[in-house]
Protein backbone atom coordinates (compact mmCIF):
# COMPACT_ATOMS: atom_id res chain seq x y z
CA UNK A 1 0.00 0.00 0.00
CA UNK A 2 2.94 2.36 0.72
CA UNK A 3 4.49 1.59 -2.58
CA UNK A 4 1.39 2.22 -4.45
CA UNK A 5 1.15 5.73 -2.71
CA UNK A 6 4.30 6.61 -3.34
CA UNK A 7 3.86 5.48 -6.82
CA UNK A 8 1.07 7.58 -7.09
CA UNK A 9 2.54 10.52 -6.07
CA UNK A 10 5.43 10.17 -8.11
CA UNK A 11 3.20 10.36 -11.61
CA UNK A 12 1.02 12.97 -10.11
CA UNK A 13 4.10 15.49 -9.58
CA UNK A 14 5.77 14.26 -12.87
CA UNK A 15 2.20 14.95 -14.40
CA UNK A 16 2.01 18.80 -12.47
CA UNK A 17 5.27 19.35 -14.00
CA UNK A 18 4.49 18.68 -17.23
CA UNK A 19 1.86 20.52 -17.54
CA UNK A 20 3.80 23.46 -15.93
CA UNK A 21 6.22 23.00 -18.61
CA UNK A 22 3.97 23.12 -21.40
CA UNK A 23 2.10 26.47 -20.09
CA UNK A 24 5.24 27.82 -19.89
CA UNK A 25 6.44 27.25 -23.42
CA UNK A 26 3.12 28.01 -24.45
CA UNK A 27 3.11 31.66 -23.31
CA UNK A 28 6.58 32.12 -24.32
CA UNK A 29 5.68 31.33 -27.94
CA UNK A 30 3.13 33.84 -27.81
CA UNK A 31 5.58 36.37 -26.10
CA UNK A 32 7.55 35.86 -29.23
CA UNK A 33 4.82 35.96 -31.78
CA UNK A 34 3.57 39.45 -30.35
CA UNK A 35 5.68 41.63 -31.67
CA UNK A 36 5.45 40.01 -35.24
CA UNK A 37 1.89 40.47 -34.79
CA UNK A 38 1.83 43.83 -33.85
CA UNK A 39 4.25 44.59 -36.78
CA UNK A 40 1.72 42.74 -39.10
CA UNK A 41 -1.16 45.07 -37.67
CA UNK A 42 0.85 48.48 -38.14
CA UNK A 43 2.24 47.48 -41.68
CA UNK A 44 -1.53 46.53 -42.44
CA UNK A 45 -3.35 49.64 -41.17
CA UNK A 46 -0.07 51.73 -43.09
CA UNK A 47 -1.18 49.91 -45.88
CA UNK A 48 -5.19 50.80 -45.76
CA UNK A 49 -4.16 54.56 -45.18
CA UNK A 50 -1.82 54.62 -47.59
CA UNK A 51 -4.65 53.52 -50.00
CA UNK A 52 -6.67 56.11 -48.96
CA UNK A 53 -5.09 58.83 -49.13
CA UNK A 54 -3.54 57.69 -52.85
CA UNK A 55 -7.49 56.66 -53.95
CA UNK A 56 -9.04 60.53 -52.08
CA UNK A 57 -5.91 62.65 -53.37
CA UNK A 58 -3.59 61.32 -56.18
CA UNK A 59 -6.10 58.83 -57.93
CA UNK A 60 -8.55 59.66 -60.89
CA UNK A 61 -11.50 56.66 -59.31
CA UNK A 62 -12.59 59.53 -56.57
CA UNK A 63 -12.68 63.12 -58.75
CA UNK A 64 -15.36 65.78 -57.62
CA UNK A 65 -17.69 65.74 -60.60
CA UNK A 66 -20.62 67.60 -59.63
CA UNK A 67 -21.57 70.25 -57.16
CA UNK A 68 -25.25 69.71 -55.41
CA UNK A 69 -26.90 72.76 -54.14
CA UNK A 70 -29.60 72.81 -50.94
CA UNK A 71 -31.86 74.64 -49.33
CA UNK A 72 -32.17 77.20 -51.84
CA UNK A 73 -34.17 77.59 -56.05
CA UNK A 74 -32.67 76.53 -58.99
CA UNK A 75 -31.98 80.27 -60.01
CA UNK A 76 -30.32 81.01 -56.37
CA UNK A 77 -28.45 77.57 -56.77
CA UNK A 78 -26.27 78.85 -59.74
CA UNK A 79 -25.27 82.07 -57.59
CA UNK A 80 -23.99 79.84 -54.58
CA UNK A 81 -22.17 77.80 -57.06
CA UNK A 82 -20.54 80.58 -57.92
CA UNK A 83 -19.76 82.44 -54.61
CA UNK A 84 -18.69 78.82 -53.35
CA UNK A 85 -15.65 78.36 -56.34
CA UNK A 86 -15.97 74.31 -55.53
CA UNK A 87 -13.43 73.36 -58.11
CA UNK A 88 -14.22 70.35 -60.59
CA UNK A 89 -12.35 67.02 -61.87
CA UNK A 90 -9.98 67.18 -58.56
CA UNK A 91 -9.11 64.50 -56.19
CA UNK A 92 -12.62 64.74 -53.90
CA UNK A 93 -10.87 64.58 -50.73
CA UNK A 94 -8.52 67.28 -51.69
CA UNK A 95 -11.22 70.05 -51.87
CA UNK A 96 -10.67 72.75 -49.36
CA UNK A 97 -14.17 72.92 -47.76
CA UNK A 98 -13.33 75.36 -45.46
CA UNK A 99 -12.27 77.87 -47.96
CA UNK A 100 -15.89 77.52 -49.79
CA UNK A 101 -17.98 77.87 -46.85
CA UNK A 102 -15.69 80.73 -45.68
CA UNK A 103 -16.47 82.42 -49.38
CA UNK A 104 -20.50 81.87 -48.74
CA UNK A 105 -20.20 83.40 -45.18
CA UNK A 106 -18.90 86.44 -46.20
CA UNK A 107 -21.62 86.72 -48.85
CA UNK A 108 -24.56 88.11 -45.89
CA UNK A 109 -27.21 86.20 -47.97
CA UNK A 110 -27.49 83.39 -46.23
CA UNK A 111 -27.72 82.48 -42.26
CA UNK A 112 -25.79 79.15 -41.68
CA UNK A 113 -23.74 77.20 -44.69
CA UNK A 114 -22.17 73.87 -44.61
CA UNK A 115 -20.01 72.28 -47.68
CA UNK A 116 -19.39 68.37 -47.29
CA UNK A 117 -18.42 65.17 -49.42
CA UNK A 118 -20.07 62.62 -50.79
CA UNK A 119 -18.47 59.68 -52.21
CA UNK A 120 -17.80 58.72 -54.56
CA UNK A 121 -18.06 61.87 -56.96
CA UNK A 122 -20.30 65.04 -55.26
CA UNK A 123 -20.19 68.01 -53.14
CA UNK A 124 -22.72 69.05 -51.29
CA UNK A 125 -23.37 72.84 -50.18
CA UNK A 126 -26.38 73.04 -47.70
CA UNK A 127 -27.31 76.92 -47.34
CA UNK A 128 -30.20 78.71 -45.03
CA UNK A 129 -31.05 82.34 -46.99
CA UNK A 130 -31.97 85.18 -44.97
CA UNK A 131 -35.45 86.36 -45.06
CA UNK A 132 -36.29 89.88 -45.70
CA UNK A 133 -38.67 91.33 -43.69
CA UNK A 134 -38.11 95.21 -44.18
CA UNK A 135 -36.97 97.26 -46.98
CA UNK A 136 -34.92 100.57 -46.17
CA UNK A 137 -35.12 103.38 -48.69
CA UNK A 138 -31.50 104.74 -49.66
CA UNK A 139 -30.52 107.98 -50.77
CA UNK A 140 -29.72 106.73 -54.36
CA UNK A 141 -33.38 105.17 -54.59
CA UNK A 142 -32.23 101.54 -53.98
CA UNK A 143 -33.67 99.40 -51.24
CA UNK A 144 -31.66 98.16 -48.71
CA UNK A 145 -33.13 94.55 -47.07
CA UNK A 146 -33.25 93.77 -43.83
CA UNK A 147 -33.74 90.69 -41.65
CA UNK A 148 -35.47 89.80 -38.50
CA UNK A 149 -32.07 89.73 -36.49
CA UNK A 150 -31.06 93.54 -37.95
CA UNK A 151 -28.87 91.98 -40.87
CA UNK A 152 -28.36 94.65 -43.78
CA UNK A 153 -27.40 91.70 -46.57
CA UNK A 154 -28.83 92.71 -49.96
CA UNK A 155 -29.41 95.88 -52.29
CA UNK A 156 -32.20 95.73 -54.59
CA UNK A 157 -33.76 97.67 -56.96
CA UNK A 158 -37.24 96.71 -56.67
CA UNK A 159 -37.84 94.43 -53.26
CA UNK A 160 -40.19 91.68 -52.85
CA UNK A 161 -43.69 92.84 -53.06
CA UNK A 162 -44.25 91.46 -49.27
CA UNK A 163 -41.68 93.63 -47.85
CA UNK A 164 -42.70 96.72 -46.57
CA UNK A 165 -39.96 99.84 -47.35
CA UNK A 166 -39.51 102.51 -45.21
CA UNK A 167 -37.28 105.50 -44.88
CA UNK A 168 -34.91 105.93 -41.89
CA UNK A 169 -32.80 108.74 -40.89
CA UNK A 170 -29.87 107.80 -38.35
CA UNK A 171 -27.53 105.06 -39.83
CA UNK A 172 -30.70 102.50 -41.17
CA UNK A 173 -32.41 100.14 -38.82
CA UNK A 174 -31.48 99.09 -35.98
CA UNK A 175 -32.64 95.34 -34.39
CA UNK A 176 -35.46 97.00 -32.73
CA UNK A 177 -36.37 99.45 -34.97
CA UNK A 178 -37.03 96.36 -37.75
CA UNK A 179 -39.18 94.59 -35.18
CA UNK A 180 -41.11 97.94 -34.10
CA UNK A 181 -42.07 98.06 -38.24
CA UNK A 182 -43.11 94.44 -38.34
CA UNK A 183 -45.23 94.27 -35.02
CA UNK A 184 -47.29 97.72 -36.63
CA UNK A 185 -47.64 96.23 -39.60
CA UNK A 186 -48.78 92.92 -38.31
CA UNK A 187 -50.71 94.23 -35.45
CA UNK A 188 -52.98 97.25 -37.23
CA UNK A 189 -56.44 96.23 -38.38
CA UNK A 190 -56.33 94.97 -41.82
CA UNK A 191 -58.25 98.22 -43.08
CA UNK A 192 -55.97 100.76 -41.55
CA UNK A 193 -53.03 98.32 -42.72
CA UNK A 194 -54.13 98.61 -46.39
CA UNK A 195 -54.27 102.39 -45.54
CA UNK A 196 -50.88 102.65 -44.52
CA UNK A 197 -48.76 105.46 -47.06
CA UNK A 198 -45.47 105.28 -45.81
CA UNK A 199 -43.39 104.40 -42.82
CA UNK A 200 -40.31 106.17 -41.20
CA UNK A 201 -37.68 105.28 -38.91
CA UNK A 202 -35.65 107.65 -36.48
CA UNK A 203 -32.75 106.94 -33.83
CA UNK A 204 -32.63 103.47 -35.59
CA UNK A 205 -36.06 102.31 -32.94
CA UNK A 206 -38.99 105.12 -33.49
CA UNK A 207 -41.69 104.19 -35.99
CA UNK A 208 -43.93 106.72 -37.25
CA UNK A 209 -45.97 105.96 -40.20
CA UNK A 210 -49.27 108.22 -41.85
CA UNK A 211 -52.77 106.58 -42.60
CA UNK A 212 -54.89 107.22 -44.85
CA UNK A 213 -58.56 107.03 -43.24
CA UNK A 214 -62.37 108.30 -43.84
CA UNK A 215 -61.45 111.60 -42.06
CA UNK A 216 -58.45 112.06 -44.44
CA UNK A 217 -54.21 111.54 -43.31
CA UNK A 218 -53.17 110.89 -40.21
CA UNK A 219 -49.76 110.62 -38.67
CA UNK A 220 -48.97 108.02 -36.52
CA UNK A 221 -46.06 108.05 -33.84
CA UNK A 222 -46.03 104.42 -33.03
CA UNK A 223 -42.12 104.54 -31.64
CA UNK A 224 -40.11 101.54 -30.47
CA UNK A 225 -41.16 97.66 -30.55
CA UNK A 226 -43.38 96.28 -27.60
CA UNK A 227 -46.81 97.08 -26.42
CA UNK A 228 -47.82 96.48 -30.63
CA UNK A 229 -51.54 95.32 -29.41
CA UNK A 230 -52.07 97.77 -27.55
CA UNK A 231 -51.50 100.44 -29.84
CA UNK A 232 -52.68 99.02 -32.52
CA UNK A 233 -56.47 99.29 -30.67
CA UNK A 234 -55.51 102.66 -29.74
CA UNK A 235 -54.70 103.64 -33.39
CA UNK A 236 -58.09 102.29 -34.36
CA UNK A 237 -59.98 104.23 -31.84
CA UNK A 238 -58.20 108.06 -32.19
CA UNK A 239 -58.52 107.68 -36.07
CA UNK A 240 -62.30 108.30 -35.40
CA UNK A 241 -61.37 111.52 -33.03
CA UNK A 242 -60.56 115.62 -34.29
CA UNK A 243 -56.45 115.84 -34.54
CA UNK A 244 -53.77 115.03 -37.50
CA UNK A 245 -51.29 113.25 -34.90
CA UNK A 246 -51.33 110.35 -33.21
CA UNK A 247 -48.79 109.79 -30.38
CA UNK A 248 -48.72 105.71 -28.89
CA UNK A 249 -45.54 105.81 -28.26
CA UNK A 250 -46.43 105.73 -24.33
CA UNK A 251 -49.89 102.97 -24.67
CA UNK A 252 -50.67 104.51 -20.92
CA UNK A 253 -51.05 107.94 -22.04
CA UNK A 254 -51.76 108.33 -25.58
CA UNK A 255 -51.99 112.11 -27.24
CA UNK A 256 -53.66 113.69 -30.72
CA UNK A 257 -52.98 117.26 -31.86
Amino acid sequence: MRLLTRARATDEAGTGLSSARARFERRAARARRRPWLLALLVTSALAALGVVVWLGWFSSLLLAERVEVRGVSAAQAKMVRQVAALPLDVPLLSVDTTAAEGRLERDRRWVRVSVSRRLPHTLVVEVTPRVAVLGVRLGSGQVELYDLEGVAFRTVDRPPASVPVVSASGGGASVDGIRAVVQALSALDHRLRKGVLDVSLSGGDRVTFRVEVAGGVRTVLWGGPGDAATKAKLVAILVKEPGQTIDVTVPDAPVTR
